[in-house]
């Protein structure tokens, strides 16, 4: 089984991966990154995959998961998210020991405090399907914006999750990514022709990147 089989099988195996905050503990924003090459054993790799779901389930069942699933970046550096509930960023690392994929780098975990200004869902979810959506990355300004331009930003996401035109969004407190959008839509160009006001003149430069992500069907409306 490859890296993206594996991940689609995750997605599919938890597809209730999200749900509401429950207590006051911080959201963490995961990115499951390329690590360094798994061994030429494809016995122990299936080993460290199935371990790896192991572990998924586990956090879920203990109420610490709230989301997962593979997406592709063209440039195959990012494999997957993970938003986490965690008092500290040790206390998520320690989420990873039982996870020899992740333990032994060959996925590493790239994790931020965040902020769920929409969650994705946790109820009416299939338990049987998963559906590619969309994944929206839109970078951090490499200097502070003014205040007029901070606020049509804002504004504009505000109006897309209003419309429908995304389902869900986190805002990542720092690191090259700024707001993380999830949109139940395959068409790429049209989400692409949505954001296409966000940087404004203040770096017309800023990267908004969309991808394709895989979620169990219901967790994104």
């Amino acid at each position: 089984m490859n890296r993206r089989q594996f991940h689609l099988c995750l997605a599919a195996a938890l597809p209730g991966l999200a749900m509401a905050q429950a207590d006051g503990s911080g959201d963490w924003f995961v990115f499951l990154e390329t690590g360094r090459p798994t061994p030429d054993d494809k016995a122990a790799v299936a080993a460290m995959q199935r371990g790896h779901l192991d572990n998924f389930k586990r956090l879920f069942a203990d109420k610490k998961l709230l989301a997962a699933g593979p997406l592709r970046d063209p440039s195959r550096v990012k494999r997957g998210i993970v938003v986490v509930k965690a008092a500290s960023r040790e206390e998520l690392l320690s989420y990873f020991q039982p996870d020899a994929y992740v333990r032994d780098g060959y996925m590493t975990a790239n994790a931020v405090p965040a902020r769920a200004n929409q969650s994705l869902h946790s109820e009416g979810i299939d338990p049987e399907g998963i559906e590619e959506v969309r994944i929206v990355l839109i970078g951090r300004d490499s200097a502070p914006v003014d205040a007029a331009t901070a606020a049509a930003r804002q504004t504009l996401l505000q109006s897309l999750l209003a419309q429908g035109r995304v389902g869900a969004w986190y805002t990542l407190h720092m690191g090259p990514v700024a707001e993380v959008l999830f949109a139940r839509t395959t068409d790429t160009p049209a989400l692409q022709a949505a954001l296409a006001s966000y940087a404004g003149r203040a770096d017309p430069g800023l990267p908004v990147e969309v991808w394709s992500q895989w979620l169990g069907k219901g967790v994104l409306r």
